[in-house]
């Protein structure tokens, strides 16, 4: 680790020279916002409020003594110290930023790189759900099998991988052919992809579909990463790709006992640009209520869009026998299946979890590891 050769106090910053001739030059305000000192010890929160730092805070003095930055508060007289990587790891003035993995993008002929493992083995190896979860998180999608047919299995993987998310639905809800049924989902009809609960606020991050029976004939499951479709669409179509972002629609549910709506846009982004979320649920969408300026390009962006998340290129078609489970990042990865026979037993079972604790769940295995 290169070390710190000096320091002063230029206007309302703090300059620091090190010793492979890099320069930093960081904020004041900055600087005694994250003093490693004033933070809580075990939960390395902050225990000042930003908003009564005066405005003018500044050093009286600064130095450096064994390598690590000292610094007097002129108006309190407090002491800072910040050790050498700590400022190094966080200097913002050169470059620092959090930065998230960018996700692994696939499509229709990506099968054999899913993330896949048999839940037996999966349960006996922390170094294998490690790289399973790793696997989820860059491609938004997990196959396993070898699960449990015995009904409420899927509680027993989600309670492993997370925290189950109730819903009106509840913990988990059956997937089944049924007379006058609430849901496309329970006809043998085909599904077409899509993201689920967009009616909700906020929707689910994570659903897991089990397959307990599945004689039937046809009714592969169906599954594309929504974005690789935003990234190609933007390469390819900027201006269909802006208005998807652009512009918010809304989506509705209702039963005889649940009343549920929410907005979102088809395309999320974060103040940088990057695609955040997918939310594409035509058979819950409102009629669009858009600027008359834009409503026909609209259209020609959401069919383009929707072409786009059911063709063979994009499209995984897997068959999944019973016993088999897939996990998808429902902000991400749209899923439906074909249609199928109504001979045969078909049950699936799904539930919900949040992808925060699935994270959380990985970060402990990986420190545990470490």
């Amino acid at each position: 680790m290169t070390h710190l050769v000096a320091a002063s106090v230029v206007d309302a910053s703090v300059e620091l020279l090190w010793a492979d001739g890099r320069t930093s030059s960081l904020l004041s305000m900055w600087l005694r916002d994250n003093a490693p000192d004033l933070l809580h010890t075990s939960t390395q929160h902050r225990v000042v409020e930003t908003s009564t730092i005066p405005t003018d805070v500044h050093p009286s003095s600064c130095t450096v003594v064994d390598g690590a930055l000292h610094i007097t508060w002129e108006h309190d007289g407090h002491q800072s110290v910040y050790p050498t990587e700590w400022l190094r790891e966080n200097d913002y003035s050169n470059g620092a930023r959090y930065e998230v993995a960018p996700p692994a993008l696939w499509d229709g002929s990506c099968s054999d790189d899913i993330p896949s493992a048999r839940w037996p083995d999966l349960l006996a190896s922390d170094g294998l759900r490690v790289d399973f979860l790793r696997g989820f998180c860059a491609y938004g999608i997990g196959l396993l099998t070898d699960v449990s047919t015995e009904p409420g299995s899927v509680l027993g993987v989600a309670d492993e991988l997370g925290v189950v998310r109730p819903t009106s639905w509840g913990t988990v809800f059956d997937v089944v052919s049924m007379v006058d049924a609430n849901s496309v989902a329970y006809t043998n009809m085909p599904l077409v992809v899509h993201t689920d609960e967009a009616y909700r606020d906020p929707a689910p991050t994570v659903q897991l579909q089990h397959f307990l029976r599945n004689d039937t004939s046809g009714g592969a499951a169906t599954l594309t990463d929504g974005f690789k479709v935003a990234a190609d669409l933007r390469r390819d179509e900027p201006e269909m790709f802006r208005l998807l972002a652009g512009h918010t629609l809304r989506f509705h549910f209702s039963d005889a006992t649940t009343e549920l709506a929410a907005t979102g846009s088809v395309i999320s982004l974060d103040p940088e640009g990057n695609v955040t979320a997918i939310r594409y649920s035509n058979h819950s969408v409102l009629p669009f209520r858009l600027p008359a300026t834009v409503m026909a390009s609209y259209y020609e962006a959401y069919r383009a869009f929707g072409r786009m998340r059911e063709s063979e290129q994009y499209q995984l078609r897997l068959n999944m026998p019973a016993g088999s489970l897939y996990i998808v990042d429902n902000r991400r990865v749209m899923h439906g299946r074909s249609g199928f026979s109504s001979g045969g037993a078909r049950h699936l079972q799904s539930c919900y979890i949040e992808r925060d604790e699935l994270t959380s769940r990985l970060a402990m295995l990986e420190r545990r590891h470490r």
